[in-house]
């Protein structure tokens, strides 16, 4: 495939945006994303003010073409978060749709 993955494998929450500053510069550039949060990472679309600069630039990702937004559901059920609570853009994953996901695309970077 011609995708990139960029996992995010660490907690966020008080992240100054870099992450997603990356991801949308990357897609200026008409690379073709898929962002998958996992681990820790899962942490970052919880507990997130609506109004905050990160949220609105997560909902902001598809305007920049990266529609490929996922959450994988072992690293959700194992800190018992619900995925019923995340925008309708992110879509859950299985582990061995992340293992086939990383295994067949272009390069996977980890933030």
């Amino acid at each position: 495939m011609d995708r990139n993955i960029i996992c995010i494998q660490h907690n966020l929450a008080h992240s100054d945006c870099e992450d997603l500053d990356l991801i949308m510069a990357l897609a200026s550039f008409e690379y073709r994303i898929h962002l998958i949060f996992y681990g820790d990472g899962v942490l970052s679309l919880f507990n997130r003010d609506p109004a905050s600069i990160y949220s609105k630039r997560l909902h902001a990702l598809p305007l920049f073409d990266v529609n490929d937004i996922w959450v994988d559901e072992k690293s959700l059920s194992a800190r018992k978060l619900s995925a019923s609570s995340l925008p309708n853009t992110i879509k859950l994953l299985t582990r061995f749709e992340l293992k086939n996901l990383l295994q067949h695309n272009l390069a996977v970077y980890t933030l």
